[in-house]
């Protein structure tokens, strides 16, 4: 009788997956894709001068400050007067046209325009963007922030 005998299979390595190649490929990708990315200069500098806690007597202004006020519902007030009220339309025409008759009536005065902004906490930061980026385009930098809470 013959005697069945189990054969064992050779100890063979695990096969390995070399990787090294692919980090640095992934690695390159990444440097390529931070140097030819660019900002939007339209919202990475504004150069808007936010006041400090320093007085000084040099800067004083003697222009009337416009309030432009943005609600919980993302409607747009400057003054007590509603203006913007539409959240999809980014451009937010009235407020880009009154601000720019500020900035002009100071420009003919010789003064400096000052823009309080309050913002409700409840409204989207999409829309005080909006509202930041009309100030930019109005030339306006002295913006003073108020309405947060921390």
């Amino acid at each position: 009788m013959a005697r069945l005998t189990k054969r064992r299979a050779p100890d063979e390595p695990e096969p390995q997956l070399d990787i090294s190649s692919m980090i640095d490929v992934a690695f390159l990708l990444l440097i390529y894709f931070l140097v030819t990315s660019s900002l939007d200069p339209k919202e990475a500098d504004l150069g808007i001068q936010l006041p400090t806690t320093e007085s000084s007597a040099s800067t004083a202004v003697e222009v009337d400050q416009m309030t432009i006020e943005i609600n919980a519902e993302g409607h747009i007030v400057v003054d007590s007067e509603v203006l913007d009220t539409d959240q999809n339309d980014r451009k937010v025409p009235l407020l880009t046209a009154k601000v720019t008759e500020y900035a002009q009536a100071a420009q003919l005065t010789n003064s400096q325009p000052v823009v309080i902004v309050k913002s409700d906490d409840a409204a989207k930061g999409q829309r005080f963007v909006d509202v930041l980026d009309a100030l930019a385009g109005a030339k306006i930098t002295s913006v003073t922030l108020t309405g947060f809470t921390e």
